[in-house]
């Protein structure tokens, strides 16, 4: 009787105990089997604190939008579409690509092969048939960077033009103070635009509804009316003295710059089911407001000189916007924020070395 008491004693100590090692090895496998997601999470949730966005919101927006199947294209449709573009492109081809006093055609054209650039942007997703979520997450990046590097230029592009002595209340506006004005204005315009789609649950595009269409109408509006700013940049740099070779390193710089505009407008659109020649054509349409507007532009220039640097900083400040909350954002879900990154500073690097290559053989 005396020994009762000792012994549950010890009979409980040995059950706690038994207790603890079971739970302990329960909790060990079930870290084995989700480290890895726990280890992305991990970081991705760090990602979302930076981004001031709580677990819920985080959670339904690291995972992105549901894969949905592609949609379906007439092959009558896709050969009338591509004989378009070409009939445009031999039929309104200048007589010399080049010219000491540009025209109108000059003006059209180069605009043109500007906008036809964007296409080139999409070429990389057409490699897959349905892109991982790391290669979504690198393009991205890579996205972003090229964007990063073609509002710099744009910026740069602004503060150099020659003066043209435009003045407000008899004070003259320098460029850089234009400039200045336009990329406030972009990323004004942008932030704007995204929260008034954003109040729209029930916009529906397809297959697509809620925020998940508004984010596609953010990125393709958003891409279309940048362009705007940027055919009156190609309209007035064909106008002066230098107007043959400042019109050329303009249309030429833009082109190359048109290249990641196209691979954003991709990646919002191929995960949403859209065709990849759907996506295509879309790239080319929020570019053809650069031949639209540069040709008028050229005609009544005077009218249109002093907003020159206006539409670049625009145009640049839009972009920064896009590039720094949408791509960047989105690409940080998918891939480490080292690998962002380091895909970010290489794209970055190759625009601006490409760019100043641009600048040299123009000049």
């Amino acid at each position: 009787a005396e020994m009762r008491p000792a012994r549950a004693e010890e009979m409980r100590q040995t059950r706690a105990a038994t207790q603890r090692r079971q739970s302990g090895e329960a909790c060990d496998a079930a870290k084995s089997d989700r480290s890895t997601d726990d280890d992305h999470t991990h970081w991705r949730y760090r990602v979302s604190r930076s981004l001031s966005l709580d677990r819920a919101e985080f959670e339904k927006a690291w995972k992105g939008p549901a894969k949905l199947e592609p949609q379906a294209d007439h092959w009558l449709l896709v050969l009338l579409t591509y004989a378009t573009l070409a009939a445009v492109s031999w039929f309104t081809m200048p007589p010399t690509m080049s010219a000491k006093v540009p025209t109108v055609t000059h003006v059209w054209y180069y605009g043109w092969l500007s906008a036809l650039s964007t296409g080139l942007g999409t070429l990389p997703l057409f490699l897959w048939s349905v892109p991982s979520s790391s290669w979504m997450g690198a393009c991205n990046a890579i996205a972003a960077g090229m964007m990063l590097s073609a509002s710099m230029s744009l910026v740069s592009e602004g503060c150099r033009l020659e003066p043209d002595g435009a003045e407000l209340w008899g004070h003259q506006l320098p460029h850089v103070g234009r400039v200045a004005a336009g990329v406030i204005s972009g990323m004004v315009f942008v932030f704007v635009s995204k929260k008034y789609l954003e109040e729209y649950e029930d916009l529906t595009i397809g297959d697509l509804k809620g925020l998940e269409a508004a984010k596609m109408l953010l990125i393709v509006g958003v891409m279309t009316l940048h362009s705007f700013a940027e055919g009156l940049g190609i309209g007035v740099s064909f106008c002066g003295a230098n107007g043959s070779t400042l019109g050329v390193f303009i249309s030429a710089s833009l082109a190359v710059h048109n290249v990641p505009e196209g691979l954003a407008v991709a990646l919002v659109l191929i995960p949403r089911g859209v065709s990849k020649f759907r996506t295509f054509v879309w790239a080319i349409f929020t570019s053809l407001p650069q031949p639209v507007i540069a040709a008028p532009v050229f005609l009544f220039v005077e009218h249109f000189i002093m907003w020159e640097p206006v539409g670049l900083g625009f145009a640049a400040g839009a972009m920064f916007w896009v590039a720094c909350f949408e791509l960047i954002a989105d690409a940080v879900k998918e891939i480490p924020v080292a690998g962002a990154g380091l895909c970010m500073a290489l794209s970055f690097s190759f625009m601006m070395v490409l760019s100043n290559l641009i600048g040299e053989t123009v000049n």
